[in-house]
């Protein structure tokens, strides 16, 4: 994947380093997704740090709870997807994502998660490479 021309997915972005990390490599957008009112002034604050960079948005939504905006944000090359180590959900996410064409076909996702964690996927989500670090296991797949 071509970062430089890439749309990007952050969800449940935090602080916003995965998306951050994607403009400074010259990302054509990046869509934060963030609902947590704890740590969205800290997300909106080391964006507007970025001073000149601009091609970003911030989407205050639950990707649980109000699925909506996937229909009609459009597609991308590559989604983040780190959501708190305690949830569960990650099959209904990945089916909502899935649902709303949300990934453009050549696309990846990329999953953050405990390295002990046993999540559910859906049957049409591949796993093309795992790779642990410390605590953490990154996921690489896409739907097929």
């Amino acid at each position: 994947i071509d970062l430089e021309s890439s749309s990007v997915l952050d969800l449940f972005s935090g602080t916003g380093s995965f998306g951050l990390e994607c403009l400074s490599r010259k990302a054509k957008h990046v869509s934060f997704v963030e609902n947590y009112k704890g740590i969205l002034p800290i997300l909106k604050k080391n964006l507007s740090n970025l001073k000149t960079i601009n091609n970003y948005s911030i989407i205050e939504k639950n990707i649980l709870i109000d699925t909506g905006f996937l229909e009609k944000k459009g597609k991308f090359d590559i989604i983040y997807l780190d959501p708190p180590f305690k949830e569960k959900k990650i099959n209904t996410i990945l089916n909502n994502l899935s649902k709303f064409k949300t990934l453009k076909p050549d696309g990846i996702i990329i999953i953050h998660r405990h390295k002990k964690e046993r999540d559910k996927f859906p049957d049409n989500f591949k796993i093309i490479e795992e790779k642990k670090y410390g605590i953490s296991k990154i996921i690489f797949g896409k739907f097929i």
